[in-house]
């Protein structure tokens, strides 16, 4: 089956196979229950001074902007007046004491909003659409009597607060199961809801690197925060290793949330400085093409190809998990070989294909596709300088230009990255990695080659 790694990143770019995030419910033991709340029915007055001060906060980032239209704000107005009750809004209390609002923030908007004369947008906030009180049409709070005013100020709501010592595990699924939105916030969202903090802060910095939103095909910041749960993503493995990744994802990921929330300057700079190695060594192998599957030919057609719309969690996982601790000097320097060494293992290695395409959140599988991609690239930089195994990149486009018909099937060749250089005497029985002994071939076609030769 194929499960949930890679989830759509932008409008036009499709993520291949799994999502980014998986659906696996996370499991509380019994052990874990522990979840303090605080019950109480303040009056819509004491919320608004409570907002005024600082200590609610009603539109923190993770939620989304105000879009009630002035007509469904005008009946939650008019709801109050006939003192009809209201859904419970939930809150959430930080280590500071402040609240922040996590289901309700539409409905406090509104009436705060109204107290204020005007909408978030500067617009006044004249009532309108009344179906009871249509003696209030087109008026403002300020143009109500005082006791319509009063009604309004002192209308009761039930406020539930998930108190800040709450187990995290069970705040993540509280706020998830409270996230009924006619857009749910996604997975990342609810992080940047729960643990707001320095890390938050870092990780959103990191996805703003130029460099960084180039490979993933983004000019602006991500709506749905998609661009920052990659640069998580890259931070959980840096930090856990794949040796230790434990499935589900979203666990995975909720733990270096919780663990790094107030990063030191320390950790956050050597975060910092991974992730832009990392980067930058993939901008240089691969650059628009980076985290995409390249599609070895077939006997029918040898021509391979680069896919274009899809990109590939799991590729990305396993390039910027190997590549973070490489030196650039020596990388640079096996620039040619590392790339045709890598392109090599996700065209053609049915294992590592396997691992990046079904079940791909599974530990096994996991650590099958790093184990694999670090062994490419050891090998490559341990024998680079004394006897290289794969021909230069200038080498290649030196053959390719001159010719671009395969040696071995005869047929054109398409692109240079479909291209492959052969050894005529071969490698494993002592043919030397020199241009007397190279043909230029399609990767099928070499890759088809019998090794009896």
């Amino acid at each position: 089956m194929v499960d949930e790694e890679n989830n759509c990143l932008a409008g036009d770019m499709q993520f291949e196979g799994d999502e980014i995030e998986d659906d696996l419910t996370i499991q509380i033991s019994k052990e874990q229950r522990s979840i303090r709340t605080k019950s109480v029915d303040p009056e819509i007055n004491s919320l608004y001074e409570k907002w005024k001060r600082g200590k609610l906060i009603l539109q923190p980032d993770f939620q989304r902007h105000f879009v009630w239209d002035s007509k469904k704000s005008s009946r939650l107005i008019e709801s109050a007046l006939l003192s009809l009750p209201l859904p419970v809004i939930y809150l959430a209390e930080e280590k500071d004491g402040r609240e922040y609002v996590i289901d309700g923030q539409q409905r406090l908007t509104s009436f705060f909003s109204f107290l204020d004369n005007r909408f978030p947008d500067g617009k006044p906030f004249r009532l309108t659409g009344l179906e009871v009180f249509t003696e209030l049409n087109h008026k403002t709070f300020s143009d109500l009597d005082e006791r319509l005013q009063d009604k309004i100020r002192y209308y009761e709501v039930r406020t539930i607060t998930i108190l800040s010592d709450s187990d995290p595990d069970l705040k993540f699924a509280i706020f998830e199961r409270l996230n009924t939105g006619s857009v749910p916030l996604n997975d990342m969202e609810l992080r940047n809801c729960i643990y707001r903090g320095p890390y938050i802060n870092l990780l959103k910095e990191l996805s703003e690197y130029p460099t960084f939103k180039n490979l993933i095909g983004l000019k602006d910041a991500n709506k749905r925060m998609r661009d920052v749960e990659l640069v998580l993503r890259f931070a959980a493995f840096y930090h856990a290793t794949y040796l230790k990744y434990q499935p589900p994802v979203r666990r995975f990921l909720n733990r270096d949330m919780e663990k790094y929330r107030f990063i030191s300057k320390e950790d956050a700079n050597e975060l910092k400085d991974a992730f832009k190695n990392s980067v930058q060594i993939i901008h240089s192998l691969f650059g628009d093409s980076a985290f995409r599957r390249f599609y070895l030919g077939d006997a029918k057609d040898p021509n391979g190809k680069w896919e274009i719309k899809k990109f590939n969690a799991s590729l990305y996982d396993v390039l910027m998990g190997t590549l973070f601790d490489i030196d650039k000097n020596q990388a640079y320097a096996s620039l040619d070989a590392l790339r045709e060494g890598l392109i090599d293992l996700m065209a053609s290695n049915e294992e590592f294909i396997d691992a990046i395409l079904i079940s791909t959140s599974s530990q096994d599988k996991v650590r099958t596709r790093f184990d694999l991609t670090r062994k490419v690239v050891d090998d490559i930089l341990k024998y680079y300088k004394s006897q290289p195994r794969c021909f230069t990149f200038s080498l290649k486009q030196e053959l390719f230009e001159k010719d671009q018909t395969c040696a071995i099937c005869n047929q054109r060749i398409q692109t240079i990255d479909d291209a492959a250089v052969d050894h005529i005497e071969q490698y494993w029985l002592g043919g030397q990695t020199i241009p007397e002994n190279a043909r230029l071939t399609h990767r099928y076609c070499n890759n088809s080659r019998s090794r009896k030769e």
